[in-house]
């Protein structure tokens, strides 16, 4: 039989994460199921690992990225449509040749495009307000607003344009929508209706009380059609409330004889149309206060204030830009996903939320958040059915300038054949809510952890960091390569038709870290004689910091600590002023000195600690040559910075050799 564990030594464990990222408390206190914060990663049945993969499709030309949208045609495949300095670009799947569209061109200083795809089903013969209304086949059009710098334009897959000022036409203005049967424009603090089934004609006239549009209260944010088995309904949104619009009632003559067919129901506003899902039946928006959740199916039209169901985000929710205006939102699958402006003035953190994070049969732990990721800006996400299937993309405009078109939640777990870094910050080991018997507020000895990694698909560069739950900088306990071969195929390999191929399974394993009471004490990330006088492995709690550089995922973890004898006595200094000057750094390193400009001095000489590296390759295919550079940043370890900065590198000198040689296509060896 195994030994008893020592009175004194304690453990906690983890077994699931199904109830994600939760970043508005002291991590202490998270209750089990819980993580603290999450960059890059997913949390799916309760194990959080390394997020999906992006790939890039092409890049555009530089300049003010203005959105992008999917046009459906009736007959053929989807078309992305992409807007940048007011010019317009269009490409059929797989949204690889791109071409300017003629006869459109917007102010190249708009903040973003509209978008509303239509049906046109009727036109008007000629111009005149009295013109006759001719049937036509139904047909897919592409309407385009630059908020009011320019006229309207319109794509129909052949043919574009602008509308021109003809009076009783598609007005100039901000967010559209196809709800009814006809499209709503937003301009100011008014909606207008088209005429039923054409996008063109905006000639009916009878709103409710004669007055030319539908006023609000505000200046309108955005319109949104609300889900709806029986008939979608047109809810209109401003920065403070949303109302509706009865915009299923086909006759506009019962528009003013219908009861409530302008009502105001929310006071929660939407900050931008972007900003706007519609996802398992429900809308979910960002309101100036942060994201809220509706349900237009099954709640009645009463004036209400909806709670916030961001809190869990607070770490990057602190750290958002003051302008939301163009937050950006989407949906895949059971995720919904909110990229916004933190950090940056651009998209730089997405927000992930798992809709059914723990789903079975009977029952299903509700959603929860992920935490964020990073690595593009996503200005506007396009998804949905996209040749077949569902898709997402979004185009960015990433941090070294370019605009790009990126496919995401790719199944291989890299970007661009690149390593992903993700990490995950536990919640506090040995608190109150932990499973420990340990006195609450009785400080412990941190001694080391295990974690059980699955997924592993990929070389794996894995990192274990700890720090204390009130102080300190977090300290490298594991850091380590974990070598996994992805496949057996590879460039130098002969195949032929007898040639036996096999798929690599994805591998396991169960890593321990090194024990932290034989650390070194380290002056560097020490706190010691500024928050306490105990060395940095002695707090009341203990946080992790797991790093992962490549596919991966923790299906669980175990902390070990001991519980640390207690002093009975007073403390001797209770009345005591503490010396100046005391200060600790952003990443939790901390000095005493005996002036402000010592403890400066003495912090900027403590390294941050992080691996830099710059790698140079160089690639000869078909008598060309290219050479690509690439960076990178790691907290694990220098082999692992070296390993993406050189894929980097490769993938960069890839792309200009492939921009110069032909493409090559194989008809197969002895092809006559």
């Amino acid at each position: 039989m195994p030994e008893p564990l020592p009175p004194s030594l304690l453990l906690d464990y983890d077994g699931t994460f199904f109830r994600g990222a939760k970043s508005d408390g002291d991590p202490a206190q998270l209750p089990l199921g819980y993580y603290w914060w999450g960059i890059n990663v997913l949390n799916v049945g309760g194990t959080v690992g390394c997020r999906p993969g992006y790939r890039c499709i092409v890049s555009f030309p530089p300049g003010n990225l203005q959105g992008a949208a999917i046009f459906r045609p009736k007959v053929g495949v989807e078309q992305m449509v992409a807007c940048i300095e007011g010019v317009v670009y269009v490409s059929p799947f797989p949204f690889t040749d791109w071409h300017q569209l003629p006869n459109v061109l917007f102010s190249p200083t708009a903040k973003q495009i509209f978008w509303s795809l239509t049906t046109q089903t009727a036109r008007r013969i000629t111009n005149d307000f009295a013109s006759a209304i001719e049937v036509i086949s139904p047909k897919a059009v592409l309407m385009m607003q630059d908020g009011g710098s320019t006229a309207p334009a319109w794509y129909d897959g052949s043919n574009s344009g602008h509308i021109r000022d003809h009076s009783f036409e598609t007005p100039s203005g901000g967010p559209m929508i196809w709800v009814g049967d006809r499209l709503w424009v937003a301009k100011g603090n008014l909606v207008f209706a088209s005429d039923i089934g054409n996008p063109f004609s905006f000639r009916e006239e009878v709103y409710l009380g004669g007055i030319q549009g539908f006023a609000f209260s505000g200046d309108v944010t955005a319109l949104a059609k609300t889900p709806s088995i029986e008939v979608p309904q047109l809810a209109v949104f401003t920065k403070d409330n949303v109302s509706v619009l009865q915009a299923n009632i086909r006759n506009r003559d019962q528009w003013p004889l219908t009861d409530n067919f302008q009502v105001e129901i929310l006071q929660t506003g939407c900050v931008g149309q972007r900003a706007i899902v519609s996802h398992y039946a429900r809308l979910t928006w960002v309101s100036p206060s942060g994201i809220v959740v509706f349900d237009f199916a099954t709640a009645g039209k009463l004036s209400v204030r909806l709670p916030i169901r961001d809190n869990e985000m607070m770490f990057s929710k602190n750290l958002v830009s003051e302008d939301l205006s163009l937050v950006a939102g989407a949906a895949f699958g059971q995720y919904s996903l909110m990229s916004v402006p933190a950090e940056d003035v651009y998209n730089k953190h997405t927000w992930v939320l798992n809709d059914a994070s723990l789903e079975t049969l009977s029952d299903d732990s509700g959603p929860s958040w992920s935490g964020v990721w990073l690595g593009t800006r996503p200005v506007e996400w396009v998804y949905g059915d996209i040749a077949g299937s569902e898709k997402i993309y979004h185009v960015s405009k990433d941090e070294d300038g370019e605009n790009r078109l990126w496919e995401c939640f790719r199944p291989e777990r890299l970007d661009n054949q690149c390593p992903i870094m993700w990490a995950v910050f536990t919640r506090g080991y040995f608190g109150p809510t932990g499973q420990t018997k340990k006195n609450p507020g009785q400080d412990c000895l941190m001694k080391y952890a295990d974690a059980a990694l699955g997924g592993i698909e990929d070389d794996l560069d894995f990192g274990v960091f700890f720090a204390g739950g009130t102080r300190g900088a977090f300290k490298q306990i594991l850091g380590k390569r974990i070598s996994v071969e992805r496949g057996s195929l590879r460039a130098d390999q002969n195949i032929t038709a007898t040639t036996d191929i096999f798929a690599y399974k994805a591998q396991s394993r169960k890593e321990r870290t090194q024990d932290a009471q034989q650390q070194g004490e380290t002056t560097d990330t020490g706190t010691c004689g500024v928050e306490s006088p105990n060395d940095e492995n002695r707090d009341d709690s203990f946080q992790l910091l797991i790093v992962g550089h490549g596919p991966g995922t923790i299906k669980w973890i175990r902390a070990w600590s001991f519980a640390s004898p207690e002093d009975q006595s007073g403390a001797p200094d209770a009345c005591k002023t503490e010396d100046r000057f005391n200060v600790i750094r952003f990443d939790g390193a901390g000095v005493h000195a005996s002036d402000m400009s010592e403890a400066a001095l003495e912090l900027a000489n403590r390294v941050v600690q992080r691996y830099t590296s710059i790698k140079t390759e160089t690639l000869t295919e078909g008598g060309v040559s290219a050479v690509g550079v690439g960076m990178s940043e790691s907290i694990v370890s220098q082999e692992a910075a070296d390993r993406v900065a050189s894929t980097i590198a490769i993938k960069q000198a890839e792309s200009e050799i492939l921009r110069v040689l032909p493409s090559v296509v194989s008809i197969g060896e002895g092809f006559e």
